[in-house]
């Protein structure tokens, strides 16, 4: 599995799990943390940069501060994994254009629509749509950092039940005889 310590050779659906239960680790409600394992798939397939997932899952959880207008979204604040799903829906819903707040969240943002079919623009904080071709996510191992796999595993733990001799006598785990 591993090309070297610095770097994990990776099949798309082993980073896209991963990051879905580090997301649910990190308290990022289900529907979201599925989106961010998705985000995380178009990223690792199309030579993007997976840091941007990892900073998500580092961001507080907070709710999102948004304004809707008749032909705009505004983010004014809250965490990338969130206002990405916002903004990606806004956009189905018929939006052509986001200003974002801040841009530390434009990767993600870009790959949650990217991930959706919909090309963009970028024109300082306002992204709009564009006639531009998206890019398609590659069907092969990809390499990623492993700094950013073991700050997945750390909030994938989070999701662990703890190992106790309570949950070993009512079936957990393999037991001393594991011949089913």
């Amino acid at each position: 599995m591993a090309a070297s310590r610095a770097n994990l050779m990776l099949a798309l659906n082993e980073i896209g799990s991963m990051v879905q239960k580090a997301a649910r680790g990190a308290g990022i409600p289900l529907g979201q943390a599925e989106d961010l394992g998705r985000i995380a798939i178009y990223l690792a397939g199309t030579g993007g940069n997976v840091s941007a997932v990892t900073r998500a899952l580092q961001e507080p959880a907070t709710t999102v501060d948004m304004i809707w207008s008749s032909d705009a979204v505004s983010v004014k604040s809250g965490p990338a994994a969130l206002i990405g799903a916002i903004i990606r829906d806004a956009f189905a819903m018929g939006y052509d254009a986001a200003v974002l707040a801040d841009l530390d969240h434009a990767p993600l943002v870009g790959a949650f629509l990217a991930e959706s079919g919909v090309a963009l623009r970028w024109d300082g904080r306002v992204l709009k749509r564009s006639d531009t071709t998206v890019l398609q996510p590659a069907c092969r191992p990809v390499t990623i950092p492993a700094a950013d796999w073991d700050v997945w595993g750390v909030y994938a733990a989070e999701t662990y039940v703890p190992e106790t001799e309570a949950s070993r006598l009512v079936g957990a785990g393999a037991g001393l005889n594991d011949n089913d």
